[in-house]
């Protein structure tokens, strides 16, 4: 017993809710579920070790169930009582259990329950433990009627293991291990009988711990040491950095802080399953050209992060603005100077039932392990759902919208997850999601809106896809030629049109004649009403008045609400 390790958390809660009585059944989920957890000195195994070994290792008998590998045993002398059990039960039914245990659910559980009630009924003193793996093979999610026979019953089953007086009142513990519990069976989840346990990834101190106490070579830790890789590796299981040790031992280099970044970004990438991927920028706020307020507003948070101060952070920021004024890259650049890990939330709804939620669900808690981060969600206004769909997707975007709420309405995250909702349409973004409180920054972005400010536009863009320009040219003389409003996304069209001229002419700089033949050329698409709600509704929505263009700031919000009106009439449009 000496020899055991300290409890994290969730088995802690898990011991107290079993000795305070009145619930036998708990549901186990989360990232932790598939991780290594120690269960003593310099030894790990899978959860399910850690419960037989750790937590419920006072019990008489322990039995494992999943669907690949059948009914388990803690040991030879609890597996010969089951066939001792079996072979009364074959006797009386004519069958031959006792050499051969059935794998499917339904008929497995019914014979871990004959077994059950058998030892509790011959000894007073008789406890157990069973626990059921890969709970969603056991007892999926959906509609009951649409399920097969055999799911139906072992639902049944499992939900009266968990009312069930004689496992109640005696000291016998179910435990269903699952990764999420969106895949489970609703019934069973919302059991009130049931209590579900998160299981996370080991926190810093319990990676250090893994670290220290692995066992490692000596210059595995040359360049930095297990301290500081335990901090850099946020959100990665024990698992993860077995990967790490093993891969840095099979190449005799020691670890370092590019290697350890490059693989914990592949890392979560893959236990995310693809729904997240990190934002990487070579260039930071300098090169974006104009907006200049919003980035004032964001250095500001950058600032506050490098100083730890999390409680001034803005939960979240709405990005808004017409098409082509550089939402998106201003965002990457950002990522170059907050100084935390950017990641983009990438689509995460299936057509398969269960399957969205359950993407949520695993997405959000790595997120909630690798903070602080910051995540960018694209097109919010078509991604995060919506509170009323009238039932049109079975309730999904109900479902992923009310997770989506709570979680970012934590004040508990503030600092720790900071959302970017990207979008052109912030009207059709629901109010609950960017009220205050959640994506509480407002900033709007608009197109360079004089000559003097699409020059500098033009001169930025030109240094970043690095065309050189023929001495003596002046690209504000060349731009007001036009009567055009360039946004910062036509501006890039016509230097890469110029690019692609260059090089077929075989020119090295762009000439002012080839300048102005391009800009003369170049005709924008032409959507005038679509871009002129755009952009006031991005003025309506903004939450800093600084933001804002001249015209657009001289103009009172009703009259503004006035032109939408209008807008929304002309281009058919409900909101």
């Amino acid at each position: 017993m000496s020899e055991l390790p300290s409890l994290p958390v969730w088995a802690k809660t898990l011991q107290r809710r079993i000795r305070q009585r009145g619930i036998d059944f708990f549901i186990l989920y989360g990232p932790g579920v598939r991780d290594l957890h120690p269960l003593g000195v310099r030894r790990f195994g899978t959860i399910s070790d850690c419960l037989a070994q750790v937590i419920l290792n006072d019990r008489s008998a322990i039995v494992t169930y999943d669907r690949g590998a059948g009914i388990g045993f803690s040991d030879r002398d609890v597996e010969n009582d089951f066939k001792t059990v079996l072979k009364a039960y074959d006797k009386i039914g004519g069958t031959n259990l006792a050499q051969v245990q059935p794998r499917d659910p339904d008929r497995a559980l019914q014979l871990i329950e004959t077994y059950l009630r058998y030892q509790l009924g011959g000894s007073p003193r008789f406890s157990a433990a069973v626990i059921i793996d890969y709970g969603e093979t056991v007892a999926p999610a959906g509609e009951p009627g649409q399920l097969p026979a055999e799911d139906r019953g072992a639902i049944v089953t499992l939900r009266r293991w968990a009312s069930e007086p004689l496992f109640l009142q005696r000291s016998v513990t179910f435990c269903l291990l699952v990764e999420t519990t969106a895949t489970l069976s609703a019934a069973l989840v919302a059991d009130a009988r049931t209590f579900e346990i998160a299981v996370p990834v080991p926190d810093e101190q319990e990676r250090y711990a893994y670290l220290a106490g692995r066992g490692s070579r000596p210059e595995t830790f040359a360049a930095v040491d297990a301290r500081r890789v335990a901090i850099l590796t946020a959100g990665l299981t024990r698992l993860h950095l077995e990967s790490l040790l093993a891969e840095a031992e099979a190449g005799g280099a020691p670890l370092d802080q590019d290697a350890l970044t490059r693989e914990k970004k592949r890392l979560i990438e893959e236990a995310s399953g693809g729904l997240l991927t990190f934002m990487t920028s070579r260039v930071g706020l300098d090169a974006v050209a104009g907006h200049e307020g919003a980035k004032a507003l964001l250095r500001e948070t950058a600032q506050a992060l490098s100083q730890g101060r999390l409680d001034v952070v803005p939960m979240g920021y709405l990005i808004c603005g017409p098409v082509g004024t550089g939402k998106s890259f201003i965002v990457q650049c950002f990522a170059k100077e907050i100084g935390i890990p950017v990641v983009e939330l990438l689509n995460f709804r299936s057509k398969w039932q269960g399957q969205t939620e359950a993407n949520l669900e695993r997405v959000l808690a790595l997120l909630d392990a690798i903070g602080p981060v910051a995540v960018v969600v694209d097109e919010a206004d078509a991604a995060l759902g919506t509170r009323e769909t009238g039932g049109a997707d079975s309730g999904v975007s109900e479902r992923v919208f009310a997770s989506l709420a709570a979680f970012m309405g934590d004040t508990r995250r503030r600092g720790k997850v900071i959302w970017f909702l990207m979008t052109s349409r912030p009207d059709l973004v629901p109010v609950d999601l960017k009220r205050q409180g959640r994506a509480e920054e407002h900033l709007a972005l608009f197109p360079p809106a004089t000559i003097a400010e699409r020059a500098k536009v033009f001169d930025l863009l030109r240094e970043r896809l690095r065309i050189g320009l023929e001495p003596g040219v002046d690209a504000a003389a060349l731009l007001g030629e036009t009567r055009e409003a360039l946004s910062a996304a036509d501006l890039e069209a016509i230097l890469v049109r110029g690019s692609r001229r260059m090089a077929a002419g075989g020119q090295q700089v762009l000439s002012a004649a080839l300048l102005r033949e391009l800009i003369r050329d170049f005709q924008p698409p032409s959507y005038p009403l679509q871009l002129e709600y755009q952009r006031l509704i991005a003025a309506f929505e903004c939450t800093s008045r600084r933001l804002l263009p001249p015209d657009l700031a001289a103009v009172p919000p009703e009259t503004i609400g006035a032109r939408l009106a209008e807008l929304r009439a002309a281009l058919g449009t409900s909101t």
